[in-house]
């Protein structure tokens, strides 16, 4: 089968380049604990914008999940969706069951992972996934 038609659960083959206790550098696992909404915000701009010319520590991302733990406590939710997403943006191998108990019994662990991984794949440069990945074959003439 070709891997453009291939079923969404086979291109999850990936795993997590970073593990979820490797909290180091100090700064980002300081901040990972201290300010959670605030790495939200950071890696949600790393994905929108991997050169973060435009990044502002008080994004929207920052303020929801501020706002989400500030009037519920339940700020790992919005980790657990955010999680979801970066599995599947970057086909990493995984689950809604394992990303809960990830975000709900280690959510500053989750989300320096999270960051750590963003940026280690965005470094390379755009995902290429889906739609957009080029086709075989299909080249320009030279």
């Amino acid at each position: 089968m070709h891997p453009q038609y291939a079923p969404a659960e086979s291109l999850h083959n990936q795993e997590w380049q970073n593990g979820l206790m490797s909290c180091g550098p100090c700064d980002l696992c300081l901040l990972g604990t201290c300010l959670p909404c605030i790495l939200v915000g950071k890696t949600s701009e790393r994905i929108r914008d991997p050169s973060m010319q435009t990044y502002e520590p008080f994004n929207s991302d920052c303020m929801l999940m501020c706002g989400i733990n500030y009037f519920t406590g339940c700020g790992w939710i919005y980790t657990l969706i955010k999680r979801g997403e970066i599995r599947e943006r970057f086909g990493i191998q995984g689950n809604g069951t394992g990303d809960c108990c990830t975000a709900y019994w280690c959510s500053c662990c989750a989300l320096i992972q999270q960051e750590k991984e963003v940026k280690a794949r965005t470094a390379a440069g755009p995902v290429m996934q889906g739609y957009h990945a080029p086709k075989e074959g299909m080249q320009m003439p030279q």
